[in-house]
C-alpha cells in the first residue's frame, strides 16, 4: 500500500536524494515535499475527469438562501475540486429556450452552489489523497512531476527538473487517455442550434 510519504520518497529517489521518514518529519526534503506536493496533486486531479475521483451526490439545500440572484444555495462537499455536472448537465428540452437559460444557470461561489433549482444533483471531482485509489499511470506521472519540482529546489538542477516535469506531463496525458477508455461511450450533448434562430 502506497502512502503520500512513499510517493515523496519515489520522487526523491528519482533525483538521487535520501529518503524521508514522513512527509512531516521537518527535514529539508520533507519541507520541500510539503510545499510542492499538495498543489501538484490537486492540479493533476483536476486535469481531466478521472474515474477514480468522480463522485455523484445529491446536495442538501442550505437553510439560508442567497441574498440575491438565485433562489437556493447548496454547500459543496469539503473535498470538491471541480463540479463537472449539475442536474443532468443543465439540459431539460421540455422548457422553452429563454426559460431554460434563466433556470438552468448556476454559480459556484465560496464553496456554495447557487441556483434556482429546488434540488441539486452533481457529479464532482474529489480531492482523493490516498495514492492507492489512483491509477498506476497517474501515480507515476505525479511522482515524475514532483521529482521535477524537487530537482529545481534541492540539487538545483534545472535541466533535470525541466526534463522530469515534461516526462510527468506526458505520463499524465497517457494516464488520462487510458482512464478515458473505461465505460461506455457517452454522446456529446449540445444545445439545439435552432434555439439561436428564434
Amino acid at each position: 500500500m502506497a502512502s503520500e510519504t512513499d510517493l515523496c520518497n519515489d520522487a526523491l529517489g528519482t533525483i538521487g536524494q535520501s529518503r524521508i521518514t514522513a512527509i512531516d518529519d521537518e527535514s529539508t526534503s520533507a519541507n520541500h515535499c510539503q510545499t510542492f506536493y499538495p498543489m501538484l496533486r490537486d492540479a493533476a486531479l483536476t486535469l481531466t475527469h478521472w474515474t477514480f475521483n468522480m463522485v455523484r451526490i445529491e446536495l442538501a439545500q442550505d437553510v439560508t438562501p442567497p441574498v440575491f440572484g438565485y433562489s437556493f444555495a447548496y454547500t459543496l462537499p469539503a473535498d470538491t475540486l471541480k463540479v463537472i455536472e449539475f442536474n443532468g448537465a443543465n439540459v431539460d428540452p421540455t422548457w422553452p429556450y429563454y426559460d431554460w437559460m434563466r433556470r438552468a444557470s448556476f454559480s459556484i461561489e465560496s464553496g456554495k452552489l447557487l441556483t434556482d433549482y429546488a434540488s441539486a444533483f452533481i457529479v464532482y471531482l474529489a480531492r482523493v489523497t490516498n495514492p492507492d485509489a489512483w491509477s498506476p499511470l497517474f501515480y507515476q506521472g505525479l511522482v515524475a512531476q514532483l521529482a521535477g519540482k524537487l530537482a529545481f529546489a534541492i540539487p538545483k538542477d534545472t535541466k533535470k527538473g525541466s526534463a522530469l516535469l515534461a516526462y510527468g506531463t506526458d505520463l499524465l496525458a497517457q494516464a488520462a487517455a487510458v482512464d478515458g477508455q473505461q465505460g461506455s461511450v457517452s454522446p456529446m450533448r449540445t444545445d439545439d442550434l435552432l434555439w439561436g434562430r428564434r
